[in-house]
């Protein structure tokens, strides 16, 4: 883990502290993020940061952007009926900072991928920032796993289909197990009393989340 955040520190800092700025990550943010984002679209989308309305921007062809929610280090875009972009500076324990972004699918069920990058938008491997999804984390920890009822509910969980949301207000990120719109009615019906009611929540500690 050492090993890990101490080379992502180093590439931080050898892609100088510059740009570190909600409006420069905007403006530098490849089209890996935002499928086809020109200069002239993303220049619309990070002007007035400081107003927190939606601001929607027409791309002919491809469709309307929305910019959903802004704050100091963070900002949401609606890019599609069914996807969404989120964006978040987490800051180091060097005070330098690196981008968190989830991209989210909702086809039915959501499901949400998670990235790293310096803040000169090179990737970083998630190595041990964020643990391996696990579907159990959504599972209530006061049930018998040994019962028979609990081992057939649970077998109708072959997918893993998770929703992530950023805080725009801290660096905490909350974590949905969307598998109701995955399964049939009867299946959710014999899992649901072995479910948490609420979404799991990761708290950054500027090396990992937790």
């Amino acid at each position: 883990m050492k090993k890990i955040l101490l080379a992502i520190i180093l590439l931080t800092i050898t892609t100088t502290i510059s740009g570190q700025d909600l409006k420069s990550i905007i403006l530098s943010m490849p089209e890996s993020i935002i499928y086809g984002l020109e200069a002239s679209e993303k220049n619309l989308l990070a002007a007035g940061l400081e107003d927190t309305a939606k601001l929607t921007v027409d791309r002919g062809r491809l469709g309307k952007i929305t910019r959903l929610s802004v704050s100091a280090d963070f900002v949401s875009f609606k890019t599609s009926d069914a996807g969404t972009v989120e964006i978040k500076l987490l800051s180091l324990i060097n005070d330098s900072r690196i981008i968190c972004v989830i991209r989210t699918v909702c086809a039915g069920a959501c499901d949400s991928q998670l990235q790293f990058y310096t803040t000169k938008w090179i990737p970083i491997n998630k190595g041990n920032l964020f643990p391996e999804k696990d579907k159990d984390w959504f599972i209530r920890p006061d049930i018998d796993k040994d019962s028979q009822e609990f081992k057939n509910a649970y077998a109708a969980l072959d997918m893993n289909p998770i929703r992530m949301r950023l805080s725009p207000t801290d660096a905490s990120l909350m974590v949905y197990y969307d598998i109701k719109e995955y399964l049939n009615e009867e299946d959710y019906k014999k899992i649901e009393p072995f479910l948490l009611e609420n979404p799991k929540i990761l708290y950054w500690d500027k090396s990992s989340y937790n």
